[in-house]
């Protein structure tokens, strides 16, 4: 037995089978995204009831001992309240102080749809994503960011296939749009 069909077969399995015995099974996971520009966000079935905002991204999910996922994600504009009851909407720039407005951090919010396995073991599952970066000014004016992380949120899924009731958390540890960024979470079934 191979690596590859242990980490891509027996995984999985396992998980089925702790879930059917243990009520709610949780597995750790690794892995790494990648986001990829596409030329609009024309054609994507919004995530939820919220639309996608400007950009959005083709998404490639690796996580060990999964088949591969693949999909889109957008960033959305959505309502958030903070601690004084004030409602605003994503995206939201944290200043460095009130008295020197220069953003410090942003915060922005996204959905995705990425799906997992094929033929009638495909699932698509949907989730909700919050974008933190810390920002610096840069040499031409514009805040670029320093450090990214993304919390990931699985919110539910279309309903078929082998992980139709996963859910879970992922956290991406860098910037993935163009590159392979890091992630760890944890996957669960019922």
């Amino acid at each position: 037995m191979t690596i590859s069909f242990a980490s891509k077969i027996l995984l999985p399995l396992a998980l089925t089978l702790a879930s059917g015995v243990a009520g709610a099974a949780c597995v750790p996971v690794i892995g790494s995204v990648k986001l990829q520009p596409l030329a609009s966000c024309n054609g994507l079935a919004p995530v939820g009831d919220v639309p996608f905002l400007g950009q959005c991204f083709s998404v490639q999910l690796s996580l060990l001992g999964f088949p591969v996922a693949t999909g889109y994600a957008g960033p959305t504009s959505e309502p958030i309240i903070g601690a004084t009851g004030v409602p605003t909407v994503m995206p939201a720039v944290i200043p460095v102080s009130a008295s020197l407005p220069v953003p410090r951090q942003s915060i922005q919010t996204a959905r995705s749809a990425v799906s997992l396995g094929s033929g009638a073991n495909r699932t698509t599952l949907y989730s909700n994503d919050v974008i933190v970066a810390q920002l610096k000014i840069g040499e031409d004016g514009q805040p670029v960011p320093v450090a990214v992380t993304e919390q990931i949120m699985i919110t539910g899924s279309d309903g078929k296939g082998a992980y139709s009731k996963v859910t879970g958390n992922l956290t991406v540890a860098g910037n993935s749009i163009g590159m392979s960024a890091p992630l760890t979470g944890r996957l669960c079934l019922p």
